[in-house]
Parts: structure tokens; C-alpha cells; sequence
């Protein structure tokens, strides 16, 4: 299922910081997305993806790919540069658990060339028992080019602060809700496939990032394009993970279309949040439809 429906990136700066207390996990983990990057324009993709990969890891790719960085040593080297730049990051109590979305671009390995391809990348991060931060989980999709873009960093209010003795529990329990989470989810569209009931699991100021379209926390906006997904549509869970907090985790999966003759119409991944005493909701939810 492919549609062309093109809304602006609404992003509401209001609430957010811009520039993390540089002591914090949460300038750390930037850190560590920015030498990743600049990794990639000066090593190549490949290496820097081996580098900067955890053992167990997950990329999106035209296939699942459950060894990331096995895949990385594997895979053949093309002439093009990959490029990105963190926009969005929030990070988990735990502080050792986040991801960062921005946008990506593909260019050949010539000056002055206009970009291949551009999109929104989603990542999650973890750090590791060294102290080094890893990518544990790795998507994204294409999105219109932005026109004279003019890119910032930006975080929830409080991400980059210390938080004392957060609450460590059990990060196996925790990914089993989030699938039970989905299930519901599921269901629930499944009976009544209508933007409310989408609305129902959406966290204030969610991100929505759809193959086609750029990201966007508006809620109209992000209404519209709900209402313009096969009403069929299906989020089948490959896997979940979560901060040991138990605020923060994620799923993801395979989009799917029954009865249509390619069923597998590509992946998604969510970010999920949960507040104290609450529910989990999704923080932001990424799809990208083949």
C-alpha cells in the first residue's frame, strides 16, 4: 500500500530543551549518535555500522536482519556515503536506554552531488556494561527532501537530568507486557480501525513517521494520516525490549495486509512510555511501507 499525501514537519519546540547538560547520559548518548555518524562520511557505512552495532542487534534492511553487525561485515560496499544528524532523543529513568530519530540522506561519493535518497532514521540505543553506548535496534524510511533545512536538537524537559535511585525491575517482565500492549492494540483496531481508536494508546505529542511523509507530533495531521491506512493493516510483533526503569521500551515488527497477494507490506517500530501509574503509550510510532 503506497499513497502520496505530503503535510509539513509540525514539531512544536515549546517544551523541549535544546542543549543537554553535557555531564548527562543524554549528551552522552548524542555523542555517541554524532560519532557514529561522522563515522559513517569517513569510514563508510559499513564500518561504522560494525563499530557502532551491539553483538545482538536488529537492522532493518530489505529483510529482518537479527546480527546487525554480522550483516555490516557482510555486506557489500557500495560508492555512496550515508549521512545523518540526531533531532529528536529521550532517554529512559534508567539512563542507560533511549533512542533518537532525525533525518538521513544518500549521496555519491562526489562533490556537489544532490542527495539519492533522504529519510528519517529510528534508533535505540544502549549502553553497554563498558560504558559505551550501542545500537540495539536500527529502522527508518524515506521521506519527501526538506527544502533549505535548517536542523535542531531536541528533548524532553528534564531528559538530560539526573535521576535518583530509579526503580530497577524486571526487563523480561516488562517486554512481555509491551507484547501483550501490542495484542491489545491489535484488537482494538482491529474491531474499530478508526483514528480514536488509534488515539487511545497515543502519548501527548506523539511522533508520527510514515514512509512518504516527514515526522510530525501534530494531531490533526497526524488524524489524517491514520484515517488513510488500510483498515486491514496488521502490526505483527517480531520482538520488544525495555529500560530496566520500566518507563521506556519498544516493539516492532512486520506490517501485513491479509488477503492481498504480497502480504508483508514492510516494518514498523514503536517507542513506548509509560508514566506512574498509567498505561504504556506509544511515544512514537515509525512505519515504512514498501
Amino acid at each position: 500500500m503506497k499513497y502520496i499525501l505530503f503535510f509539513p514537519l509540525l514539531l512544536s519546540t515549546s517544551i523541549f530543551g535544546q542543549e543537554p547538560d553535557s555531564s548527562s547520559a543524554l549528551f552522552k548518548m548524542r555523542e555517541a549518535e554524532q560519532n557514529f555518524a561522522k563515522a559513517s562520511v569517513m569510514y563508510g557505512r559499513n564500518a561504522a555500522f560494525v563499530e557502532n552495532f551491539a553483538d545482538e542487534s536488529v537492522l532493518f534492511t530489505d529483510k529482518w536482519i537479527t546480527t546487525g553487525k554480522q550483516f555490516s561485515k557482510d555486506r557489500k560496499t557500495a560508492p555512496v556515503v550515508l549521512k545523518w544528524e540526531p533531532e529528536y532523543m529521550d532517554i529512559a529513568d534508567s539512563r542507560d536506554f533511549g533512542f533518537s530519530t532525525g533525518p538521513w540522506e544518500a549521496q555519491e561519493y562526489r562533490p556537489g552531488t544532490p542527495p539519492l535518497y533522504s529519510g528519517y532514521f529510528l534508533t535505540v540505543w544502549k549502553k553497554q556494561p563498558d560504558g559505551t553506548w550501542k545500537v540495539i535496534l536500527d529502522g527508518g524510511g524515506t521521506t519527501p527532501a526538506i527544502k533549505d533545512p535548517k536542523h535542531s536538537f531536541s528533548f524532553p524537559v528534564g531528559a538530560d537530568k539526573t535521576v535518583l535511585n530509579p526503580q530497577v525491575l524486571n526487563s523480561g517482565l516488562l517486554s512481555k507486557e509491551l507484547i501483550d500492549r501490542e495484542k491489545q492494540f491489535q484488537l482494538n483496531w482491529t474491531k474499530s480501525p478508526i483514528p480514536s481508536t488509534y488515539a487511545l494508546f497515543l502519548a501527548p505529542k506523539s511522533r508520527m513517521q510514515l514512509s512518504g511523509h516527514l515526522p510530525t507530533i501534530n494531531a490533526d495531521t497526524i488524524n489524517i494520516l491514520i484515517s488513510h491506512l488500510d483498515k486491514n493493516l496488521i502490526w505483527k510483533s517480531s520482538g520488544s525490549g525495555a529500560a530496566t526503569s520500566g518507563d521506556m521500551g519498544y516493539t516492532y515488527g512486520i506490517l501485513e495486509i491479509p488477503g492481498n497477494s504480497e502480504v508483508v507490506k514492510g516494518h514498523y517500530v514503536r517507542i513506548w512510555k509509560k508514566q506512574p501509574g498509567a498505561n504504556w503509550k506509544i511515544e512514537m510510532e515509525m512505519m515504512n511501507f514498501d
